[in-house]
């Protein structure tokens, strides 16, 4: 699949996490130290998640949530880490505990909402997408669109999944998810030549190995399906070569297997 992917520090309310046993006591102060110290490993575990190095943020995020628990930026980041680690679960209980004291959180949102997505919470991806849409201030809305327009055509919603990758494509007609994803719905609807349309604009972009392979095997399979077999055996041939070991790469291997 494409894609086909993206902070106010508040107290925590007193017994968060507690549940089932009845506590009287403030929750104990950060010292000075610790809260600069956490801050700035906060900051540098984002840098190192805005860069791919996954390990080092969750190291560095951890440290920071250790010494300041009560800091929900600390642990929607360490949320989004975790779910880049493949950690989805936990990556779902850490961004909802963040989410419960910055609901408003526009990245924390789309995030919330990939993952969602991702976990095939489907009903949920819709609703939190549909937050962002509604949000005024939200200036990304065509990554909403595109991730509740997935949703949509998951459940079948196919009229809804067309209108939502439209207007995405509307507000940024460059971004490539919600055209890889059109194309997807085009090809399930039997608009093969649309949805070739589509997945060659996806490769007019520079989108990456990956996307780039799962665009070369989405036009393999359209070929396939117009009985053009010069054609498929081309597009998968680029995919098994341009991303060997992912699993669009792989797909096209054995697609190539059956058309020799």
């Amino acid at each position: 699949m494409s894609v086909h992917q993206r902070l106010v520090v508040l107290v925590l309310v007193a017994g968060f996490g507690l549940a089932g046993c009845a506590s009287t006591s403030s929750p104990p102060l950060v010292s000075d130290d610790d809260f600069r110290i956490a801050f700035a490993k906060r900051n540098v575990g984002i840098d190192y998640l805005a860069n791919g190095s996954v390990p080092m943020a969750v190291r560095e995020l951890q440290q920071s949530h250790e010494l300041n628990p009560d800091d929900p930026v600390t642990v929607h980041w360490l949320g989004e880490a975790y779910r880049r680690r493949g950690l989805s679960d936990k990556a779902y209980e850490y961004f909802h505990m963040a989410l419960a004291q910055i609901p408003a959180d526009p990245d924390l949102r789309l995030n919330l909402t990939g993952l969602c997505v991702q976990q095939e919470r489907f009903e949920e991806a819709i609703e939190h997408s549909q937050f962002l849409i509604d949000d005024p201030t939200f200036n990304t809305p065509w990554k909403a669109l595109t991730n509740k327009g997935w949703a949509e055509l998951k459940l079948g919603r196919l009229v809804q999944a067309r209108l939502s990758f439209g207007e995405a494509l509307a507000f940024r007609p460059t971004y490539w998810p919600a055209r890889l994803n059109l194309g997807i719905l085009d090809a399930q609807e039997g608009h093969q030549l649309e949805a070739i349309g589509n997945f060659e604009k996806v490769l007019e972009r520079d989108v990456g190995p990956s996307a780039e392979a799962e665009a070369n095997y989405r036009l393999g399979e359209t070929y396939v399906a117009l009985g053009r077999r010069e054609k498929a055996v081309h597009y998968f041939k680029l995919a098994a070569e341009g991303a060997p070991y992912n699993r669009w790469g792989q797909q096209s291997e054995e697609y190539l297997k059956l058309l020799h």
